[in-house]
């Protein structure tokens, strides 16, 4: 049964667009109303201030005769210029635009003088009143119509530089998403790599027990496989797991790797504080350091082991380091360090580049410094 949650009661409200003809003209009539009723509202009260007798009607009326001329002109404007938004960069179009709404001086005129005919207490001639010119009044309407225009021009322009971001912001997201999606494709690609390549140096710890016809070991190391294999399947849908769950991770594999090394086997680990052992960090983040030291250390000689990890944390991330003795004149195990490599692309790709893994002799010993940041 599909339950329902306060949250999904909650529907979007939506915003009327813009450019539907219906509520654009809504908006007009709203907006030159109001616009109506200001005006009105001053003109009356300076008037009472100043002692004269005032009649807000009147004064409404002859504010909205005005706005039944500029708002026609507004909608043609605004419609204009969503039909060829393209020309609204274009000064000399825009200029050109401009002059030509001043010919809607001749219609406001005509319109005046057919209002004041019909609420003129004079008998003046309909002629004689269109003909009649005030400086005073061609002068409003001159601000008028300016005022229109800019108004207009500033919204169509405020809105498609609103079209613009949001066209940008769309494409960012999508750009962001691919990247997203190509990082996690990268990040799978290489678990698939480190997965099996662990895989294959565990058996080989398990066959070499087998061969030698060590049952309790070999079933040993079988429960040991087991549990990294749980811890494998477990960690591989996760992208951070703690400190702690890669030492468990680490001690299973050295209890399997100590089954085929028997006592020559030393690892020692400082630093392990609570704060380190609950510092999230990358899957199969120790396992390649340690079965790198192997490869430099047990598989170069016959004697016993020193590998050392060291962990640091500070307010700058967490270091990590893992060192083993350089055995002069004996050549290293043959191999690319597949886990190295793995890990440190996984690292870059999971911290931008803000993480670190630097390998190289320091004095006698060989050393793998990682750091993990704590910002990135």
């Amino acid at each position: 049964m599909t339950s329902l949650t306060n949250s999904s009661l909650l529907l979007p409200i939506k915003f009327p667009d813009w450019k539907r003809p219906f509520f654009f003209l809504l908006y007009n009539f709203l907006g030159w109303g109001s616009l109506c009723v200001l005006i009105a509202l001053a003109i009356y009260s300076e008037d009472l201030r100043n002692g004269e007798r005032a009649q807000f009607g009147t004064i409404f009326v002859n504010w909205v005769a005005a706005a039944l001329v500029l708002a026609p002109l507004s909608w043609v404007l605004y419609f204009l210029s969503c039909r060829w938004d393209e020309y609204l960069n274009h000064a000399r179009v825009i200029f050109l635009a401009y002059v030509l709404s001043f010919l809607f001086i001749i219609p406001w005129h005509i319109f005046n003088a057919a209002f004041a005919l019909i609420w003129a207490r004079k008998d003046i001639p309909f002629l004689d009143r269109v003909l009649a010119y005030e400086n005073a009044v061609c002068l409003f309407r001159i601000c008028a119509i300016t005022a229109v225009f800019a108004a207009v021009l500033g919204l169509r322009l405020w809105q498609q530089n609103q079209k613009r971001l949001t066209a940008l912001r769309d494409q960012r997201e999508h750009s962001l998403r691919l990247s997203l999606a190509l990082e996690q494709q990268n990040l799978a690609m290489l678990k698939a790599q480190l997965e099996p390549h662990f895989m294959f140096n565990s058996l080989n710890a398990l066959s070499g027990l087998v061969r030698s016809a060590n049952s309790e070991s070999a079933l040993i190391a079988i429960e040991k496989l087991s549990e990294l294999l749980r811890y494998s399947l477990a960690s591989g849908e996760m992208t951070w797991v703690g400190i702690q769950d890669e030492v468990q991770c680490l001690n299973d594999y050295l209890c399997l790797q100590k089954l085929r090394y028997g006592e020559r086997l030393k690892v020692e680990m400082h630093g392990l504080s609570p704060a380190v052992l609950a510092y999230d960090c990358p899957p199969f983040l120790l396992q390649p350091l340690l079965e790198n030291a192997l490869r430099h250390d047990l598989e170069c000689h016959k004697g016993e082991s020193d590998i050392v990890f060291t962990f640091s944390l500070d307010s700058r991330g967490l270091l990590c380091s893992v060192s083993n003795p350089v055995h002069v004149g004996v050549a290293s195990a043959p191999g690319f360090g597949l886990g190295l490599k793995t890990l440190k692309a996984r690292l870059h790709s999971l911290y931008h580049g803000a993480a670190s893994l630097n390998a190289g002799k320091v004095g006698n010993r060989f050393q793998v410094d990682i750091f993990l940041p704590n910002e990135y």
